[in-house]
């Protein structure tokens, strides 16, 4: 997932006003030449160099401070990084400071404290829950040696939650649930908030905030009364329940009234950010009241970090109240330092992925000015005790110039003479490097819907003699046509797809095997006949739950799915596997398939992978992905992206293709968010197949495994006889009610959420099928998965649209001898970015694919017969 979007994070920086409106702020005395402030000459700013002798002035100018903010005009300054680690490691190796808080979430990076003292790996805690716009340029790599056991405390005080913190409801619900009333929290309620939160950085419309704090009401309640109880672990994980659940409901209620998303950057203003900053500050001093023995170093953005700004000649920024303030007026006189960056020239942006711009020229008697004529590379600069109550000018604010009483807000500078944007950490380097399109450039040109000459499959011989089949596909039910159905020939990966009006056409071989299928009906075969126009009536798939007459009424599906749970430890395999995997994709707008990519991977399978993005964190066992040969039948002839391949994780990833693996339907916490009904029992081969029918009873992001569900229903075929799964099917429900609500409320408004929710749905689902098999060492393993998603609508430029995506994987487990050749992400790291990066980069071989044996999909399990 693409963990770089400010929009996904939530990162609302402070906006200011334009650079003229503040330059017209200016008073006339600050183009006056002031009288030069004395400064301390600092030799260098690499974070390595353990000499800090030039740094020594510091303990007297920073004093008994309990708290230290170090800050930095925005979060675009790789150079300012630097500088402030360096001051990080003599805080910490020469004061004694303990913990380093980050502009971060507070539940994340509380979580991943816990982590690392449990021997998780710092740097993957770090990244994965202090903000990318640090952990993901190269510049913060060196504070990672001074965090963990023997070093630095790692805390959050932010209160925006980000796109995973829907964990952050299962371990409160876990942590709860030996309570009485605890089940009366209706913790999916509360799921579908944070969610959209998170996601999107909105309080969802479709939700009532009176029914939000209710539920934490509760929660609340239960938490106060084990706050105060005998156990002292639970005692002290409940007051940082109850300080989360404080922060949560904080940002609740600024979404709530104060709609982030419906102001453009000239709508918003500092004082927007008032609430948010008076959370984090409550977050902050929660953390030094519970931890009364650490010294604390913030490391944030100075605009939420500084003191008192109602000094400042600017109305806007008169009107906020930085989180600095708040702390440094809770707390004693002298406890509260506050320190950043400044610098006289170069240039800055947001991340290294942002727009970068030149840090402006100052103007005469800014300090900037002043600092640059001096001529020194580094320096420090005083004001709490050179420079109190004098007007100063200073572009310590997003580089914009701002006049006032600075020594009310920032204690000292260190001032760095040029400066460079962040660069792109290692491990992500080749990542945001420019893409071409899937072998484009070993392949000849092609057009659309053109096949590539020199990746032309050979032809598969056989008797009959080719000719073109053509017919109509049409709903069996209402006899209707069936648009944009998939007709393939299976056994040679050759295919099309219906038009607007259900038909088709499709160079086929006499007797050759033909599948029709479309998303929410059942598949059908038929075999290629010459000489006749063919009708195909599609069944619609019974993903419904009805009421269905069986046999063997007394058979209780929960018992059989507590069943399939407990036997999988047994059925599936539990040990480290390696599998060659064909994987075939499509992409299709309207009646047009515009690319299709096939390749051949090695993927290595860990003993206890059983989240497709590792969990929590992304701590877990991890699939290593390694893609070996691709061919491009058909190139795009636009540049794709992640996006237009990817439809969540189930199914659309090999990481994703095994439900029972990392499904929430096939874990014994989340068993009863479903409704369960034995669809029938049926006989094949002489074993009995239980067909279980499900569906989440309310589509939450823990039910379903994605936010913004409608619904997730489906079946799965178990055999009776050791309870394994053999085929799964599931249908989700895009929550198209709530997306075209939104795009309708920012529709023309220029703003977050205009460019966020642009499409008005009328259809989006998506559907995978998965047929396990069993192997020779009594295993199951995942045969094949295959998964399709169809999206349709109009932009609200009018534009309409109807997009398909089909993703199919078939799987062959290599012996446990091949284990050693396995795919190693540490070995290599770029293999971390996953399969869909690997497309670009994997040469074309034609010798390869002129040889390739493409696999023939796996005879189906027991099909479920149509609900009459």
């Amino acid at each position: 997932m693409n963990r770089i979007l400010p929009a996904a994070l939530g990162l609302l920086l402070i906006t200011l006003s334009s650079p003229a409106t503040l330059a017209q702020a200016v008073p006339s005395a600050a183009v006056t030449t002031p009288v030069p402030l004395p400064t301390h000459i600092i030799r260098t700013i690499d974070p390595t160099d353990a000499d800090f002798a030039d740094l020594e002035f510091l303990r007297q100018e920073i004093g008994g401070a309990r708290v230290v903010m170090l800050g930095e005009p925005t979060h675009g300054v790789g150079t300012g990084t630097a500088a402030r680690i360096r001051l990080l490691r003599f805080l910490k190796e020469r004061m004694g400071f303990t913990t380093v808080a980050f502009e971060s979430g507070f539940y994340a990076v509380d979580r991943a404290e816990q982590e690392i003292q449990r021997g998780a790996p710092v740097a993957a805690a770090i990244s994965a829950s202090v903000y990318p716009v640090w952990t993901e340029t190269q510049e913060f790599q060196a504070m990672l040696p001074l965090l963990g056991k023997g070093g630095l405390r790692v805390a959050g005080f932010d209160s925006q939650v980000s796109w995973n913190d829907d964990v952050m409801l299962e371990e409160l619900e876990t942590f709860l649930k030996p309570e009485k009333g605890a089940d009366g929290i209706a913790y999916d309620y509360l799921d579908e908030c944070v969610s959209m939160m998170g996601e999107h950085s909105i309080f969802p419309p479709s939700h009532q905030i009176l029914l939000f704090d209710m539920q934490l009401g509760k929660a609340r309640k239960l938490l106060t009364k084990v706050a105060a109880g005998p156990d002292a672990r639970r005692r002290e994980r409940a007051v940082f329940w109850l300080q989360q659940l404080r922060s949560l409901q904080a940002q609740a209620h600024d979404f709530a009234s104060n709609d982030p998303a419906m102001k453009d950057s000239a709508e918003f203003k500092a004082k927007d950010s008032n609430a948010r900053d008076a959370q984090m500050a409550d977050n902050l001093l929660w953390y030094l009241r519970q931890h009364p023995q650490e010294k604390v170093v913030c490391w944030g953005a100075i605009g939420h970090l500084s003191g008192k700004v109602s000094g400042f000649d600017n109305e806007e920024l008169r009107q906020f109240r930085p989180m600095g303030q708040t702390v440094k007026a809770a707390l004693a006189p002298g406890a509260v330092y506050v320190l950043s960056t400044l610098a006289g020239g170069g240039t800055h942006g947001f991340g290294y992925w942002g727009k970068h711009e030149p840090v402006p020229t100052p103007l005469p008697g800014s300090l900037e000015a002043e600092l640059l004529a001096q001529g020194q590379d580094y320096s420090f600069v005083s004001l709490k005790h050179d420079a109190p109550g004098r007007r100063l000018t200073t572009y310590a604010l997003q580089f914009l110039p701002v006049a006032g009483l600075w020594s009310e807000a920032v204690d000292g500078f260190l001032y760095l003479k040029s400066i460079e944007p962040p660069h792109a950490a290692t491990s992500i380097v080749a990542l945001v490097a420019p893409e071409t399109t899937e072998g484009a450039a070993d392949m000849p040109p092609t057009r659309l819907g053109q096949q590539n000459p020199a990746a032309t499959r050979p032809a598969v011989t056989g008797s009959g003699a080719a000719f073109a089949l053509s017919g109509t596909v049409l709903d069996r039910k209402t006899g209707q046509p069936v648009p944009f159905a998939t007709v393939a020939v299976p056994a040679r990966s050759a295919g099309t797809i219906t038009d607007a009006q259900g038909k088709f056409r499709l160079e086929t071989r006499r007797g050759e095997l033909v599948q029709i299928s479309s998303i929410g009906y059942e598949p059908t075969t038929l075999a290629a006949v010459p000489g006749t126009t063919t009708t195909v009536r599609l069944t619609p798939a019974a993903f419904a739950l009805t009421n269905v007459r069986v046999s063997a009424q007394s058979q209780d599906p929960k018992r059989i799915m507590k069943k399939v749970i407990k036997a999988a430890e047994t059925n599936y395999e539990q040990q480290d596997y390696l599998a060659e995997v064909y994987t075939r994709r499509r992409l299709i707008s309207f009646d047009t398939l515009y690319h299709e990519v096939e390749y051949v991977s090695h993927v290595f399978e860990p003993a206890g992978h059983r989240d497709w993005g590792g969990g929590f964190l992304a701590l877990g066992p991890k699939e290593t992905h390694a893609i070996r040969e691709v061919n491009v039948p058909v190139a795009s002839p636009k540049k794709l992206t992640h996006w237009d391949y990817s439809e969540g994780g189930h199914g659309f990833y090999t990481a994703g293709a095994d439900p029972v693996r990392i499904s929430p339907l096939f874990k014994s916490a989340t068993l009863g968010k479903y409704i369960l009904k034995l669809d029938s029992i049926e006989q094949r081969a002489g074993e009995t197949v239980y067909v279980v029918q499900f569906a989440a009873k309310r589509a939450s992001k823990r039910a379903t495994g994605f936010g913004l569900m409608a619904g997730y229903s489906g079946k799965v075929y178990i055999r009776q006889q050791d309870h394994a799964v053999i085929r799964y099917e599931a249908l989700w429900l895009e929550d198209t009610v709530t997306l075209n609500a939104a795009a309708r409320k920012y529709e023309g408004r220029h703003n977050v959420g205009s460019r966020l929710f642009t499409r008005l749905f009328t259809d989006h689902r998506r559907v995978h099928v998965v047929t396990y098999q069993k192997t020779a060492n009594g295993r199951y393993h995942v045969a094949n998965s295959v998964a399709q998603t169809v999206v349709a609508g109009r932009k609200l430029s009018g534009q309409p649209f109807y997009n398909q995506k089909f993703c199919e994987e078939y799987f062959t487990t290599l012996p446990a001898e091949a284990l050693p050749t396995r795919p190693d992400s540490e070995k290599d790291p770029a293999l971390k970015n996953g399969e869909i990066w690997q497309l670009s980069k994997v040469p074309y071989h034609p010798e390869f694919w002129q040889t390739y044996q493409r696999p023939v999909p796996a005879e189906p399990a027991p099909a479920l017969e149509a609900t009459k």
